[in-house]
Order: C-alpha cells, then structure tokens, then sequence
C-alpha cells in the first residue's frame, strides 16, 4: 500500500519543524529519509502515524485520507511505526512481548473467556504458533524465554520489528533501527527488512549510518530544516552539493 505525504506542515511559533513536505512511499517501497539533528524527521514519522495533527497539509494510504484517524487507527489500516528507543515491555519475555502485539484477540474479553472458550483456545494456539515462526525468522527464538528488558540494543530493535510485524501491518515507518547496534546486528536487520520488503511491506527508514542506510534503501529523501532538499537515488543524493552543505558540512 502506498503512503502518500502531502505538504505537511508544523510550527512552533515562527518556527516550522516541517514546511510544506511532500513526497510519497510505494507500495513496496524502502524509502530511507536523513537530515541534521533538528531537521524534523522525528516531528514528521509523529505527524503521519497521528501521534501529532499538522498544522496543514494531509496523509492518506492507498488513496484513502488518514487526518481525522488517531495512531490506533492507522495501524489496524495497516500503518506503524517504531520508535529510536526500544518501548518494549521490558518485564515480558520475548514471546509475550510479540503475543501482546498482536490485535484483536478474542481472549483480551471475559466474555468471550467464559462463553467462548474454544475458539479463545484455538485463537491463542494459531498466535503461538505465529509467534514461534516471527522469532525464527527474526532469530530470537533463542532468546523467546529471556526479558526482553535484558536484551542487546539490537535484539530490542528486532523485537520492535517484530511487534510491528505482529499488528498485520503492511508500511512500517523505523526510526534509527541501527542507533546503539554492533555491525553484525545492523547487518541481520538489515537483511530482515530486506526480505520483508521482497514480500511486498513498504519501509519509510530514518538513519545516521549513511552508509548502512544506503546499501539498504533504493530511495533517499533529505530534509534541512524542516524542508526537502533533495530526493533520489542514495547515491547522487549524498554527492548533491546541498545535502553535503546541510547534512554533511561540505565535507568531501
């Protein structure tokens, strides 16, 4: 499904985080976006999952508008977000982290729990097993019994991942999956996103690690200041004089 961002806007006082940005994510698509500290990428990955509403502007998903749908909403349409800091339950173990994720589950009512207790049986046998495939092909099996408050910093990303995964959705917006992860790891997430695109899940990544972004992502969007500077192919967006100004210095 394609996520369309149309001119968004957000200001505090005279100064406007984001101003007018607009650009889409394909159905399918791994769309990396970087920029300076303060650049707005954070205000901008709240204002199209809904944690924030624009000052102007629109998002919509497969053609339908989402201004008027909060956060939860977006998701069971299909659209959610990771955070830069793990937000995992960090007193389940892994499995329960990725049990909870998962929507509508019959068993989250005591009706259903005394009236329907069969088909919560069978609901909660199908997540298990889900849940056993999403830690193998994540490879965290290893740890499913572990709290996932004592996880690396990478083995929360990939949980986070996961919980995303869980939800059903189908664009994913990852905010830093490689901040605070030792290269083997950065490699393994790497190589999860790139197979989970292959099915067809859209990715919208912000990154520091340009050249990890780079070698990951077949779009690059760079925002200074809250504006879009350049869009493109990662590498003609890094030798873009202006991206090298505002994002890199001037370095060569």
């Amino acid at each position: 499904m394609s996520l369309e961002i149309s001119r968004l806007v957000k200001a505090y006082g005279p100064i406007r985080v984001t101003d007018d940005v607009s650009f889409t994510v394909p159905a399918g698509g791994l769309v990396g976006l970087i920029g300076p500290n303060g650049a707005g990428k954070s205000t901008l990955f709240s204002l199209v999952t809904g944690f924030l509403a624009p000052d102007s502007g629109s998002v919509s998903l497969d053609g339908r508008s989402l201004d008027r749908t909060g956060p939860a909403e977006r998701a069971r349409r299909g659209l959610v977000r990771t955070f830069q800091v793990p937000r995992e339950f960090s007193h389940l173990t892994v499995r329960d982290n990725l049990m909870a994720a998962a929507p509508g589950q019959a068993g989250e009512t005591l009706g259903a729990l005394f009236l329907l207790p069969g088909r919560v049986r069978r609901e909660e046998e199908a997540l298990r097993r889900r849940v056993e495939e999403m830690m193998a092909f994540l490879k965290l099996d290893r740890v499913a019994e572990v709290p996932a408050g004592n996880l690396s910093g990478g083995q929360k990303k990939l949980v986070e991942l996961g919980r995303a995964l869980m939800t059903g959705a189908r664009t994913i917006l990852l905010d830093e999956p490689f901040a605070g992860v030792n290269p083997v790891l950065i490699e393994e997430i790497s190589a999860r996103v790139r197979e989970l695109n292959a099915r067809g899940i859209g990715f919208l990544v912000i990154e520091h690690d340009l050249a990890a972004l780079s070698r990951l992502v077949t779009t690059l969007h760079v925002l200074d200041r809250g504006r879009l500077i350049a869009g493109g192919p990662p590498a003609a967006v890094l030798a873009d004089p202006a991206v090298r100004d505002a994002y890199l210095g001037g370095a060569s």
